[in-house]
C-alpha cells in the first residue's frame, strides 16, 4: 500500500512528479498515476505492475509496459532535469528506456549501462556504467539544448558524464518504463519520475538524492 507523504525535493521548476510511494500519485491499483505538481500525470500501459516493498514501485515487464505522460506544452522544454529511481538486473538487450520522449530527451539501459541520446547527431551519450546490478539507481540527465557540455548525467548524486545534446523534435509523447515508438520496453522497476524546466545544478542533484535515498537503505 502506497504511503500518504512523498519525500522533499527541489521544487523550483518541477514539471512534472510522480511516485508510486505517494497514494495521491498513485493508489496502487488503476491505470491513472497522478501528478503532484502542475496536474501532469501518466496513464498505465499494457500491465505494468505495482509492488509494494520499499513503500511502492512500478513493474515494467521489458515487453511491452510502459507509462504514457503525453505531450504537453509543459513537456515540451528546450532546457530541463529528468529523474527516475530504478531498478534492474536483465533490462534487456539494445535500448531500453526509463524515461523518454523520442526526438527530445531521454535516458535509456543500453546493453544495461546507462546512456542518453542524442537526436539531433544520431549517437548514444553513453557513461560506459552498467547500472543494471539489482539495486536501486537514482539516474538524471540535465540538458540544454545545443549547448556545447550543456548536458549532463548522474548517478546517486554524482555526476558521472558531461557531454553534448541538441533536440531534433518535441512532437513524441514523454514515455516512462520505455521508448515506446521505438518499442524499447525496460524489463525495471521504477518508483518515482520527475522533470524540471531547467537544469537542475550539482549541488540540487544531491539534495533531491539525499532526501529519497533513505527509502531504499542507501
Amino acid at each position: 500500500m502506497a504511503v500518504k507523504a512523498g519525500p522533499r525535493v527541489v521544487k523550483e521548476g518541477l514539471i512534472l512528479h510522480v511516485d508510486a510511494a505517494v497514494s495521491r500519485s498513485y493508489s496502487g491499483t488503476g491505470l491513472t498515476v497522478n501528478g503532484l505538481v502542475g496536474g501532469i500525470g501518466g496513464t498505465l500501459v499494457n500491465g505494468v505492475g505495482f509492488g509494494t516493498t520499499d513503500n511502492g514501485y512500478f513493474i515494467f515487464d521489458g515487453t511491452n509496459d510502459y507509462i504514457n505522460f503525453g505531450n504537453s506544452s509543459t513537456l515540451q522544454q528546450s532546457t530541463g532535469s529528468l529523474s527516475a529511481w530504478t531498478k534492474a538486473s536483465s533490462p534487456g538487450s539494445g535500448y531500453r528506456g526509463i524515461i523518454a520522449k523520442q526526438g527530445a530527451y531521454g535516458l535509456f539501459y543500453t546493453d544495461s549501462v546507462l546512456v542518453a541520446y542524442d537526436w539531433a547527431a544520431d549517437t548514444p551519450r553513453s557513461t560506459g556504467i552498467n547500472i543494471a546490478d539489482n539495486t536501486w539507481k537514482n539516474v538524471v540527465l540535465t540538458y540544454q539544448s545545443g549547448v556545447s557540455n550543456g548536458t549532463r548525467i548522474y548517478i546517486n548524486g554524482v555526476s558521472v558524464l558531461t557531454t553534448t545534446i541538441t533536440i531534433l523534435s518535441q512532437v513524441a509523447n514523454l514515455f516512462g518504463g520505455a521508448e515506446a515508438n521505438a518499442s524499447q520496453y525496460a524489463s525495471c522497476q521504477i518508483s518515482s519520475f520527475n522533470m524540471y524546466s531547467r537544469a537542475l545544478t550539482d549541488q540540487e542533484v544531491l539534495q533531491n538524492y539525499n532526501s529519497t535515498k533513505k527509502r531504499y537503505g542507501l
